[in-house]
Parts: structure tokens; C-alpha cells; sequence
């Protein structure tokens, strides 16, 4: 039999045709400075065509196209535009230094850029400010009717690492790797997206496509909210409450500050169930909070190399959701020592964590070497049935007196104590012993270094020399872009606060 029969290439052109087909009268709603956008599919569509009657008109179809915008129905509608006319739509982080924007912009030999008005940079290429004079050019023109057919393993998106150990590489995403994670997240044992959830994608749309959850809620048809530019808890926490939020993804950090408002306004979370949580692992206080009203947190792990979310863990034990779970559909894990032959999973054996599958990148753009494992960089255990724990990520270890420390280990204990709301701990060169932790500590009431320090003796989780010689509170952690902590950061303020050369 002839096999092309049966072939079917797996397109964001695809989600684009049930967007139009079958869920026109679904909502997606946006949030502006002063004001809320509602609109249905079909009219997304619409204006969906009508910018790739803009790119086509500004000489951007089939090109890379940047964009330095959050989380808006404009950005969205960028996101089908320039990948339907055969174009990679490069996000930028819009927290990136004007300089490593144009550098990003320059080695994806961009050909043009639409940025939010908030964003002050300039760019050697056509640039589009996302306003109201944009909005009323768009509206003003007549929708593609024809579009291009597509090839899945094209490039749709690119996303550039966040640059924290050196200048940010750049991953390319196909369409054949964007349907098939988008697909993975409606699965019951992944996020379980439905077309009955109201989903709020706090997940920046400049970091690897908000994890894919837009391209999944609209695939399948659910209500999906923006929560716009700069969102402040209060923000969060209205749009969650009105417009009927049920599944929410974001930072710890975000749900942190979340937790913080709802509490001292007492405000509710409406009809929220459920929040996935990535990009650090969230502390045990804040699950709890989340769990006194009524909200469920599941665990997942990613990184820009894999298309974001990669692992999941669901378990309603408070406990076992420290692990970052199992391996979601069309991905693969596999545990290594540094000759690169493969450790049993054991729950107990430590080595490096590599990955495969359907949207794990085989090469950095404009790279030379090309990957049949990826070599992540965490350091993991995993269960026998294929449940992963990070340890820690390997430039993060400590090493004392030739002995490793977990700085991840010691910061969710730390942040486990009832009085503390983060934690982060970094390595000091240390004259004997080669390195020794140092812990900053955001406090959330009244607590000294020595109670902290009988609290972590009281866990009995690790041996007294893991304990932190220095506990040092502060009033901020700096954090990445992408609301990790940022340990290139606090490094160099712990030097400065230990007077260390």
C-alpha cells in the first residue's frame, strides 16, 4: 500500500483550521493598560488574516519576524500570522538589555519587529509599535484568504536561552514539535486542557511560547485570558475572579505574590482549580497556602532545549510533588555519568539528566554539534518507575571539602520553614574547605539565622556541614527573566555583602 496515502503534515495551519471550523463562537480575552479586549475565535481569525495581509503588504511573509511583546491578543495573533505565511516568529524576551535584544535580533537575521509600547529599544530593522494606530491599520484591511501550504518540520518559533552562562542560543521550533507538545498538554495525565477550561497563561509568551499552553487552549477550544503587560497580583487575581479562571500557569514566584494579595485583601480565587507551577521547584508553604483555598498545584519541568514543559507531577501528596514527575507522551529521559554511560534508576543514583523526543532540539541554531541525547545540565535521581527529582543543576552544586551540597536541597528546606517565604544558596570560596553555602532568606514574619539553622538541624534531612555558614536576610532575591533565581546575580551580592574579593 502506498504509504503517503496516510500522510498529514502537522501544522500550527491545522489548529488554525478548528480555530475557524469548529470553535468560532469560543472567547479569548485580553488584558490592556485600562481595558479588557473580549473577542470570539472567529474574530481572532479574522484578524489573524488581516496581519498576514500586513506582513505580506510590509514585505515580512515567509521571513523571521521578531517580536518583544507579553502576553496580549496582539502577540497571539503574531503567533499564527507569521508562522501561516511560512515565517518563524522569533519571540523576545522583553526583559533582555537593549543590547542582547539586538543581538538576538541580528543572529536570527530578523526582518522586522513589533514591540509593546512599553519596551524602549531601537532596531536597525522595520520595527511596529502594538497600539491603537497598529490595531486600526490592521482592521483596515482585507483578510488573506489564501494561505501557503506548510512543511512540519519547518521552523514556526524560536526562542533564545536566557543567556544566564554566557550569550543566549537560540532554539527553533518546529511546527511538527509545536502541535505535537500542544497536543501532549490536553492529555488527562499531563495539564488534561479541555474545552471546558477558562485557561489565564501567566507563562511570558516571549519564553518558549508560554509553554505551548496557548497553541493547546486554543487547539482545543477552551476560554483563554491574556493577562497583558506587566501584570500586577491584583491583575491576576481580578482577571481569575471574572472572567471564571480554572487552570492558571506560571512561576512560583507569581503564585507567591499572588498568595501575599489574596490573603491580605481577602480576596478569592474564584473558580481556579488548578495551577502548574515551573521553572523552580515551589516551595512546600506556598502548596499549602494554595491548598487551604481550594486550588490544586501540579509540578512540571522544562526548559527552553525541550519546548518547555517535559516532565509533570500531579500527585495530590504535598510531599511526593517535590519530584518534577514523569516523562510527558513523545519524550524520553535517560540518567548519565559524565562518560556519558547510562545510571539505573534507582530513586538513589545521581547523575546528569538527558533528554530525547518529538520536541527536544537536535542543535542550537547556527550550531555546529547536534544532539541525540541532551545533556540538560540537572542533576537528577530517578524512581524505578520513572519519577525524576533535580537534585540540582550542575554549575549550581557546591563543593565543600571535596563533598557536593545541593543549594536546591537546602533552599526548599529552608523555604520550608513556616517564617520564610524564599530562600536562595550559592557557593563562597572558602580558604580550607573549597566552597561553603551561603543562604539569602526573604522572611515572611520575625525569625533569626539561629532559628533557621535549628530548623534545618531539626529536619534531619542532611548532615550539620551542610548546613549554611552565613544566613543573610534580604529584603529581594534578583531573579532571571523568567522568574528564576538568579544565581550569576546573587553570587556577586554575596561577595559584596561577605566583603569577599
Amino acid at each position: 500500500m502506498d504509504s503517503t496515502i496516510m500522510d498529514y503534515e502537522l501544522t500550527i495551519k491545522s489548529i488554525f483550521w478548528r480555530i475557524e471550523k469548529l470553535y468560532g463562537n469560543r472567547t479569548i480575552v485580553s488584558r490592556f493598560s485600562s481595558t479588557r479586549k473580549t473577542y470570539t475565535y472567529s474574530e481572532f481569525a479574522q484578524r489573524v488574516r488581516k496581519t498576514i495581509t500586513f506582513l505580506r503588504q510590509n514585505d515580512l511573509a515567509g521571513k523571521n519576524v521578531a517580536s518583544v511583546a507579553w502576553n496580549t491578543s496582539r502577540h497571539l495573533e503574531l503567533y499564527f500570522a507569521v508562522p501561516l505565511t511560512g515565517g518563524v516568529l522569533h519571540t523576545v524576551n522583553v526583559r533582555f538589555h537593549p543590547s542582547e535584544m539586538e543581538y538576538v535580533i541580528r543572529e536570527m537575521q530578523d526582518s522586522g519587529v513589533f514591540m509593546d509600547e512599553d519596551i524602549q529599544a531601537t532596531f536597525n530593522v522595520k520595527t511596529f509599535k502594538f497600539n491603537q494606530d497598529y490595531d486600526e491599520i490592521v482592521d483596515s484591511l482585507t483578510p488573506a484568504s489564501e494561505l501557503p501550504d506548510l512543511q512540519e518540520r519547518s521552523g514556526a518559533v524560536s526562542c533564545f536561552t536566557s543567556g544566564t552562562t554566557g550569550k543566549p542560543k537560540g532554539v527553533i521550533y518546529s511546527h511538527r514539535s509545536i502541535f505535537i507538545h500542544s497536543l501532549s498538554l490536553l492529555a488527562g495525565d499531563v495539564l488534561g486542557l479541555s474545552s471546558s477550561d477558562v485557561v489565564m497563561d501567566v507563562v511570558p509568551m516571549f519564553h518558549i511560547s508560554g509553554w505551548d499552553i496557548p497553541f493547546a487552549s486554543l487547539m482545543t477550544g477552551a476560554k483563554l485570558v491574556l493577562p497583558g503587560i506587566r501584570p500586577r497580583p491584583r491583575d491576576l487575581v481580578e482577571l481569575i475572579r471574572e472572567e471564571g479562571v480554572t487552570v492558571a500557569a506560571g512561576a512560583p514566584t507569581v503564585w507567591i505574590d499572588v498568595m501575599n494579595y489574596v490573603e491580605k485583601e481577602g480576596e478569592d480565587l474564584g473558580k481556579l482549580r488548578t495551577v502548574v507551577m515551573g521553572g523552580a521547584e515551589p516551595p512546600r508553604g506556598l502548596m499549602e497556602r494554595m491548598r487551604k483555598v481550594g486550588v490544586r498545584t501540579y509540578h512540571a519541568w522544562g526548559m527552553t532545549e525541550t519546548e518547555a514543559i517535559a516532565t509533570v507531577n500531579r500527585s495530590e501528596d504535598l510531599d511526593a510533588l517535590t519530584k518534577q514527575g514523569y516523562p510527558i507522551f513523545g519524550f524520553e529521559i535517560a540518567l548519565l555519568d559524565p562518560e556519558g554511560k547510562e545510571l539505573p534508576w534507582d530513586g538513589k543514583t545521581v547523575g546528569e539528566l538527558a533528554v530525547r523526543g518529538a520536541f527536544v532540539t537536535g542543535r542550537y541554531f547556527k550550531g555546529d554539534r547536534t544532539f541525540t541525547w541532551f545533556r540538560t545540565g540537572d542533576v537528577a535521581t530517578v524512581d524505578p518507575d520513572g519519577n525524576v527529582k533535580v537534585v540540582d543543576r550542575q554549575k549550581d552544586l557546591i563543593k565543600s571539602g571535596g563533598e557536593w551540597i545541593s543549594s536546591v536541597q537546602l533552599e526548599n528546606a529552608i523555604m520550608s520553614f513556616n517564617k520564610v517565604l524564599e530562600a536562595v544558596v550559592v557557593g563562597v570560596p572558602h580558604e580550607r574547605w573549597g566552597e561553603r553555602p551561603v543562604a539569602l532568606v526573604v522572611t515572611r514574619e520575625p525569625t533569626s539565622p539561629q532559628e533557621i539553622v535549628d530548623y534545618l538541624k531539626s529536619l534531619r534531612a542532611f548532615p550539620d556541614w551542610w548546613i549554611p555558614d552565613r544566613i543573610v536576610f534580604v529584603d529581594s532575591i534578583p531573579k532571571t527573566s523568567t522568574g528564576k533565581l538568579d544565581k550569576k546575580v546573587v553570587r556577586e551580592e554575596v561577595k559584596k555583602l561577605l566583603q569577599i574579593p
